[in-house]
């Protein structure tokens, strides 16, 4: 019993610490959103890691695509283009050239505002198990009337169930905060006024870029119904 109290709390401890978080922080979008339906969009996110710029765009894209918009992956049809790297207004003007030479009139850009750590503290276990007689939640047996259960069901801890006491366990460790942005952008209209939305997520504790894309891109599909 005692090695798989052990085997309780180690899982415990494990998913505290390997659990992410998506949250949506703040929302925006214009009056004429819906004006970049009916264009061609390129989805782009920011990032020097392929592996996390394929799964950001694609997982955008699809939520796109279902939507019937005609949406398509920056490391598919630019597969050589860095985003992330600081242009003079030469050079942006240059980009944005190019992506308007093939088609695309609109743009759903990610990128990474900030990163922040924390120490957090948290505690596992200081709870008793087992203990629930089968007849939890009908009115037989012992829970029919005060003097049953009072004289059936105790606890040598002094509270609890009657089961086995799980010992508490504090565990320190640091959790990683992600801030991120997504912008929509019609390239058609003049510029101060392209700016159609604007999404603000915070990640916390990212296992893997794989397994988060999914859910940032449903949080971003959302605000923009």
């Amino acid at each position: 019993m005692k090695k798989f109290l052990l085997f309780l709390t180690l899982v415990t401890l494990v998913l505290v610490s390997s659990c992410s978080s998506v949250k949506v922080t703040d929302s925006w979008k214009a009056d004429n959103i819906s004006s970049i339906k009916n264009e061609k969009i390129l989805v782009i996110a920011r990032s020097d890691d392929m592996v996390s710029r394929q799964r950001f765009e694609q997982e955008i894209a699809d939520r796109l695509r279902a939507k019937g918009i005609d949406a398509t992956e920056s490391y598919k049809k630019f597969p050589s283009m860095k985003h992330n790297q600081k242009r003079s207004s030469a050079e942006v003007d240059k980009v944005i050239s190019i992506i308007k030479a093939e088609g695309y009139e609109g743009v759903v850009l990610t990128v990474l505002k900030d990163k922040s750590k924390e120490i957090v503290t948290s505690e596992t276990g200081g709870y008793s198990t087992g203990g629930y007689p089968a007849s939890y939640g009908g009115y037989g047996g012992y829970y029919g009337g005060f003097g049953g259960y009072y004289g059936s069901v105790y606890s040598p801890y002094g509270y609890g169930y009657g089961g086995t006491y799980v010992p508490s366990e504090t565990r320190t460790y640091t959790s990683e905060t992600y801030a991120l942005e997504t912008v929509v952008y019609n390239l058609k209209f003049e510029k101060g006024k392209q700016l159609l939305g604007v999404v603000s997520i915070d990640i916390t504790d990212p296992s893997s870029a794989s397994k988060v894309a999914p859910e940032y891109a449903d949080a971003v599909a959302k605000q923009w119904k």
